[in-house]
């Protein structure tokens, strides 16, 4: 199970890195927009930045479903996962919105598709933890690693 989670981990990794490539891929328009009226936003004109913010947000999502998958009961787990994907499909529709109604939409399909892609991501790691079974515990030896010498 820890194997599956760093290979999703890996992935997500990945995604990070593909979506902060597409992001920085912004018109030149966005990237004035960025510098002289929004400069909040500045961490989007460069990739690595972007990459690592996207990472650490997808890890922080990570940490506290895997946090919930292992230490509280399956319903609870399960309806936070489903939780989880309600949000992110909920956020990628009014993103949909913003990129359509308001300036962003000037933008280039390269960011619209990053952002896409941030959203995805996200509906995945839930996805995948939905799923995720845990590993039954098997309680056979009660006292430690050493065997008991009465009963031999």
């Amino acid at each position: 199970m820890g194997k599956n989670i760093f290979i999703l981990i890996l992935i997500q990794g990945l995604m990070a890195v593909l979506m902060a490539f597409m992001i920085s891929k912004m018109s030149f328009m966005g990237r004035m927009g960025i510098t002289f009226l929004y400069r909040e936003y500045l961490v989007l004109k460069s990739p690595w930045k972007t990459a690592a913010l996207i990472f650490c947000v997808q890890l922080f999502l990570l940490v506290i479903l895997a946090f919930f998958k292992y230490f509280t009961p399956a319903k609870i787990a399960n309806a936070l996962a489903i939780f989880t994907i309600f949000v992110g499909l909920g956020a990628a529709y009014f993103t949909y919105l913003d990129f359509t109604t308001t300036s962003h939409k000037y933008m280039k399909s390269n960011f619209h598709l990053g952002v896409y892609l941030f959203w995805v991501a996200w509906i995945f790691s839930a996805i995948f933890f939905l799923f995720l079974k845990k590993k039954k515990v098997t309680l056979t030896n009660l006292e430690g690693s050493t065997p008991n010498p009465e009963t031999k």
